[in-house]
């Protein structure tokens, strides 16, 4: 994946692969398959670390 600098003629080119003026580089989907996995992991373990921190917030209370 490479990525270009941030100067006016990569913005010029992006426009131009939108517009459909430029062929845009093929893509791969093993990278996109291995994205969403490390998305949905991500956002798992983000969950599950909230629940933990919620769950160490709750403490019994004593009479």
């Amino acid at each position: 994946m490479r990525f270009g600098r941030l100067t006016p003629g990569y913005f010029r080119r992006l426009e131009m692969q939108v517009a459909g003026e430029l062929e845009a580089e093929p893509r791969n989907q093993l990278m996109g398959a291995l994205a969403t996995l490390l998305a949905v992991c991500g956002l798992g373990l983000s969950f599950y670390s909230v629940r933990q921190l919620m769950d160490q917030g709750k403490s019994p209370k004593t009479p």
